[in-house]
């Protein structure tokens, strides 16, 4: 069991007031350490399409005089 489900069901234990206090608590942590945004991985039907839409540039990318862009 996770720790976000240890606490929902202790807090679902304590009075309507606590659950309050305890809601803000989060809150306020949600605040100071806000949530790392993660990405979900791709599906292989996404990733094939991925690929399939890349190898479309392949051509020029990979064309002779092409690294005169990887330059600043």
């Amino acid at each position: 069991m996770s720790v976000a489900e240890k606490i929902f069901r202790r807090a679902q234990t304590l009075p309507g007031s606590a659950q309050t206090a305890v809601l803000e608590i989060v809150e306020q942590l949600a605040v100071r350490y806000p949530a790392q945004e993660t990405s979900a991985p791709l599906t292989l039907q996404e990733a094939a399409a991925m690929r399939g839409k890349i190898a479309a540039w392949d051509e020029d990318w990979n064309a002779p005089g092409m690294e005169a862009y990887d330059r600043p």
